[in-house]
């Protein structure tokens, strides 16, 4: 009994692995295409701030404009993030 009891759990584990990769996966995409469809300079503020760590004051400099302006446009872009994460977990 202990085997099979083993068993299921060893499958229920793979099965919640392989739920999370394909969630992973449909994540990743959405965040790709949301930013294929951005200005250039509005993908630069997201790239910077999330995978690069920028603090938006250097983001803001570097590009030129206001501290505000970032923070606005990175709002935008984690509220369009959010919803369709959301949808995706629906």
């Amino acid at each position: 009994m202990a085997e099979d009891g083993s068993l299921e759990e060893d499958v229920m584990a793979e099965l919640d692995r392989l739920a999370k990769a394909d969630l992973r996966e449909r994540m990743t995409s959405s965040v790709l295409e949301l930013l294929a469809h951005l200005p250039e300079t509005h993908k630069k503020m997201f790239v910077w701030k999330h995978y690069h760590g920028w603090p938006v004051e250097a983001i803001a400099e570097t590009l030129r404009c206001s501290k505000a302006d970032v923070e606005g446009i990175l709002r935008q872009i984690n509220s369009s993030l959010l919803q369709r994460a959301g949808s995706l977990l629906a």
